[in-house]
């Protein structure tokens, strides 16, 4: 199978489990996939990331246009495009509006590593406070770029998450327990003596439990959680 393709089912993939993972909203949200240094896909609007398909993606280049494709692009490609100029270690890139992830931003609290999963995120997810608008310019996605530096994800106020990922499957999986992160977060922080793992430990465990291959068993497990097998063998 064509690496392209193989690509294409791999991001269907990965919008279906995010939309079943609580990242549905309507027609709202997008992936995308590096295939060249200056080109990727992407899902395109009109659909929701439960129902589209590997041949709905459509290629985009650095400069923002389409490049081919049957479907209409959303209006916020700046969000790809600069991410993946400014970020060559990125081969994917997530924009969704998880309700939890959205209402924990809107309290100016640090993200913290409550759980295992939340070690993923250490030293930390900045936050967007910039605008609360669409990212529909090159400049304000420069900003968003800026905002989420070399972390792995960036809480965006009054708007979503964009988390990014040096293979579909490293940014599926973040994007579904930085969500799992935020419901955490919101469930202890009334009151003011929670704990939460500190920094050193956070680290070595960053890097004992979130290596390739546990990452790749991750998304594999969430694949078959959701019926989408076809991928789970797809290399």
């Amino acid at each position: 199978m064509e690496q392209e393709l193989i690509l294409r089912k791999k991001l269907a993939a990965a919008c279906h489990v995010l939309a079943k993972e609580g990242h549905a909203d309507n027609v709202l949200g997008h992936l995308s996939i590096r295939i060249e240094p200056d080109a990727f896909l992407m899902k395109p609007r009109g659909f929701g990331l439960e129902e589209v398909s590997a041949e709905d993606m459509i290629i985009i280049n650095l400069e923002g246009q389409k490049v081919s494709g049957k479907h209409a692009p959303h209006n916020e490609i700046p969000i790809h495009t600069e991410i993946f100029r400014v970020r060559p270690d990125v081969q994917c890139v997530v924009h969704t509006h998880p309700l939890h992830s959205i209402a924990f931003s809107a309290t100016g609290e640090d993200l913290k590593p409550l759980s295992n999963d939340g070690c993923i995120f250490w030293p930390g997810v900045p936050r967007f406070i910039q605008m609360t608008d669409l990212i529909y310019t090159k400049e304000q996605g420069k900003l968003l770029a800026e905002c989420l530096g070399d972390r792995r994800a960036v809480l965006m106020v009054g708007h979503g998450i964009t988390v990014v990922g040096g293979s579909v499957e490293e940014a599926t999986v973040s994007a579904i327990y930085l969500e799992k992160t935020a419901q955490i977060q919101l469930m202890v922080m009334h009151r003011e003596d929670y704990s939460y793992t500190p920094d050193e430990e956070a680290s070595l465990k960053q890097k004992r439990i979130f290596v390739q291959t546990k990452i790749i068993e991750k998304w594999k497990y969430y694949l078959r959680k959701w019926g989408e097998k076809e991928v789970e063998g797809l290399e």
